[in-house]
């Protein structure tokens, strides 16, 4: 790009390109990354390909592919010397339009997230970072008692906490730290180890068979504590598509959510097929004409609430996926 005096912008905007073309391994002729098994390296290639579009908005916001890439860069840059392999870092994150870039510049700063609902208890969240051996951070909706700011970046704090008597040792590989599926006999376990490759499998699986392209709209309607919320924001933003972020309101009320379906022209949408259950009753008198897929996921499909959903034409042109495992069309 020929520099732009007038445009001091575009030359920045040409500079980080050239960086993140580097940095995944791409030219500009559209090969492929060296590495494909980290999801900030994946989420680095979607942004160098399509830097300018909508990668996720919120009720009020939206976020392309390139300010994600700023925001997490910066937040990487900014943990340095602070959190790393080995080590995991608290998210404490709103649903908006920006969480995803908190998230990826953790990973790239080559720490686990530990995600941190706002609306948790600070018993439960001081819990959690004790079992995760978390002594850093990262928040856009204040700080518990004791959390020290050093730093604010892009509308999050980066803070860090009294050192843990005994610092836990978080598995090569591992993207987040989950809520467990199920009990361990061994001990009462707060948090488990989810693998970059557990996520990528499930975007890589889903994401072919769906035919999903940059025009494809998902929501992330969970919490970033549950493996489906861990997985269906990668879904839009590894495929150039956009996320809608729900916010907490809408996300337990089956009507707006319905509503929002509507007005976003969703094309994807995951679900627990508890919560279809309760849309399908929700959305009758409703059409929603651009919905493709609706994925379901992590517990056993409700039959009855399926045939609910294609009596009422509610999406004629949906197809119906349990994609719990390997996906599959009902």
């Amino acid at each position: 790009m020929n520099a732009t005096p007038d445009h001091p912008e575009l030359d920045r905007l040409s500079a980080d390109l050239a960086g993140l073309l580097g940095r995944v391994g791409l030219d500009p002729s559209g090969g492929r990354p060296a590495r494909r098994d980290r999801i900030d390296i994946r989420f680095a290639a979607s942004a160098a390909r399509h830097p300018g579009r909508v990668a996720a908005r919120d009720g009020r916001a939206e976020a392309t592919y390139l300010e994600l890439e700023w925001l997490a860069d910066d937040i990487a840059r900014r943990l340095s010397g602070r959190a790393g392999p080995g080590s995991a870092v608290a998210v404490r994150a709103r649903r908006s339009c920006t969480r995803a870039g908190a998230v990826v510049g953790v990973l790239r700063a080559g720490a686990a997230v530990l995600p941190l609902e706002p609306g948790h208890s600070a018993g439960l969240q001081e819990f959690l970072m004790r079992d995760a051996g978390v002594w850093v951070v990262v928040s856009d909706c204040g700080l518990l008692g004791g959390e020290i700011p050093v730093v604010k970046t892009g509308g999050f704090v980066i803070a860090v906490r009294p050192p843990v008597a005994v610092r836990r040792e978080v598995p090569s590989g591992t993207a987040f730290m989950g809520l467990p599926a199920g009990g361990d006999p061994g001990r009462a376990l707060a948090v488990r180890p989810v693998a970059h490759a557990d996520v990528l499998s499930w975007v890589d699986s889903c994401v072919p068979m769906l035919g999903a392209t940059v025009d494809d709209v998902w929501t992330c309607l969970h919490s970033l504590s549950l493996d489906l919320g861990m997985r269906e924001m990668w879904g839009p933003l590894l495929s150039g598509g956009r996320a809608v972020v729900v916010d907490g309101d809408t996300a337990c009320d089956a009507r707006a959510f319905a509503r929002l379906l509507a007005r976003e022209e969703v094309t994807v949408v995951t679900q627990l097929p508890s919560g279809f259950a309760r849309l399908s009753g929700a959305a009758r008198g409703t059409v929603l004409p651009a919905l493709r897929h609706v994925l379901l996921s992590d517990e056993p499909v409700d039959a009855a609430a399926l045939a609910a959903w294609r009596s009422a034409r509610i999406a004629p042109q949906a197809l119906a996926w349990d994609v719990s495992g390997s996906p599959k069309v009902l």
